[in-house]
Formats: C-alpha cells, sequence, structure tokens
C-alpha cells in the first residue's frame, strides 16, 4: 500500500534540567582579609604598593597605620624602586612620615654606601608638616622640618607658603628655623607680620618688628583697626607704621 508524504515534525525540545539551588557559602568557612595574621597583612600591604589599602576600613587603618617603622620603610622602598631620594622625597608627602622614619631611611642609606644622609636639595617641604597636630606630632614635625632644611630643602617653595602658614599657626620656633634657612619674613606684602597682627599674637609680632627689622605696613595697621585691636595698633604705630585716611576714620 502506497505511503504518502511525511509531513515534517515538530523539533523535540530537550527537557531543561532543574537549576542547580545556590547555596549560601557558610560565613564560618570565608577567610576574610582581616583575619589574615598582622604579619602577613604587612607583607601584602607592601607588595600591593597601594597607599589606600589602610583606609579601606577602620581595622585595617588600625593594623597597617599602626605597623612598625620597619614595614612602613620597606612600603617606600619597594613603592619607589628602591630610589632613597624618591622614597623621602615622595614619602615625604604622607602623614605617617615621621623624623623616626627619616632616620631609619638614612641608615638604610647608609649601608648601600652612601656617607651622608639622603638629599633633599631644594625640594618644596611637606605641606602636612605645617597643618595644626597636637602637640606631640608638632614636636615631631619640627624635628623633620628641622632635619630637611638641614639637607637642602627651600624654606620658601612655594610662594613662601611655609612662613606665612607658620605664621598664621603661631609657630614662632617654625618661622625661627625657616627665616635662619633663608626665608623671606617680609615676603607678600609682608603677610606673614598681617597674620600674626590680626590674630593678636604680640611675641610673634615683636619678633618680626624688633628682631627681624621687619617694617609694618598702612594695610596691616588697618587690619587691625578694623578688628578693634587697639594694644596692636599702637605696637605698629610706634613701630613705625603710619595710619591712612581709612584707618583713623575707623578709630573713631
Amino acid at each position: 500500500m502506497a505511503q504518502g508524504p511525511r509531513l515534517p515534525q515538530a523539533p523535540v525540545t530537550p527537557a531543561l534540567a532543574p537549576p542547580l539551588k545556590k547555596h549560601k557559602p557558610d560565613a564560618r568557612s570565608c577567610t576574610t582579609l582581616l583575619s589574615l595574621p598582622h604579619e602577613l597583612l604587612c607583607q601584602i600591604f607592601i607588595y600591593a604598593s597601594n597607599p589606600a589599602l589602610p583606609i579601606v576600613c577602620r581595622q585595617l587603618m588600625y593594623h597597617l597605620y599602626a605597623c612598625h617603622d620597619s614595614t612602613k620603610l620597606l612600603w617606600l622602598l619597594h613603592r619607589f624602586d628602591d630610589d632613597p631620594e624618591q622614597a623621602l622625597l615622595r614619602g615625604a608627602q604622607f602623614r605617617f612620615f615621621t623624623h623616626a622614619l627619616l632616620q631609619r631611611l638614612d641608615r638604610w642609606y647608609q649601608k648601600q654606601g652612601h656617607g651622608a644622609p639622603v638629599p633633599f636639595n631644594n625640594k618644596v617641604l611637606p605641606a602636612h608638616l605645617f597643618a595644626p597636630v597636637d602637640a606631640a606630632r608638632q614636636a615631631d614635625n619640627h624635628r623633620l622640618l628641622k632635619s630637611l632644611l638641614e639637607r637642602g630643602a627651600s624654606a620658601s617653595r612655594p610662594n613662601n607658603y611655609p612662613l606665612i602658614k607658620s605664621a598664621q599657626q603661631g609657630d614662632q620656633a617654625n618661622v625661627q628655623l625657616l627665616v635662619a634657612h633663608g626665608a623671606n619674613p617680609s615676603a607678600r606684602n609682608n603677610l606673614a607680620l598681617r597674620l600674626c597682627a590680626t590674630r593678636n599674637n604680640k611675641s610673634l609680632v615683636l619678633y618680626l618688628l624688633d628682631t627681624l627689622k621687619v617694617q609694618p605696613d598702612a594695610d596691616t595697621l588697618k587690619a587691625c583697626a578694623q578688628r578693634e585691636l587697639w594694644d596692636m595698633v599702637q605696637i605698629l604705630m610706634d613701630h613705625g607704621a603710619v595710619p591712612d585716611m581709612n584707618t583713623v576714620n575707623f578709630s573713631f
């Protein structure tokens, strides 16, 4: 019996396998970064060369910012390819860089056959040395500032910022140190004097006027009159400041 033409059959769709269930991992089986020993965390910090690693979380900051100076030195040397001058230039910009760490870098440098400390010729001083800090850190910052100036750092770059910022903070020790290494106390139209005077810092004003022979100007006198700092106005006038008409008007 003759068979008719075969009709096309629909393709057979294979049965889909049931989706696999995602099992939530047991928290006890997970090894997190914070569960690693402190020594291993320090090694990761060194070889990662990433300054942002300590600020990932508070616990990491505690581990890494409080780590030994030897770890910080290894981190700097690894990050800057064992170049001590770059380690100092770039490393000094970090707030964790202290005078003790500088001494440790010098010892490493001398072990490489260099007789002198790591140079810092005509380099810009780190801005954080002039930021407000507690008394203990301020003392360390002063020692670090002194060491950097002694090895050639610029006392004036950029635009006499170190001296002006020190005057603004009322840090007479820093002002004296910077002036001893060439900073100009009269730069930028007596800005250092104006900042001290308008903050009524009489001891620093008298140091600038009597010891450094800075000549007071009418703008500083007017700024003090605007703030009704009459004792300071008198000090400035006693040292030669001449009031203009605007200053005279403020006094009446």
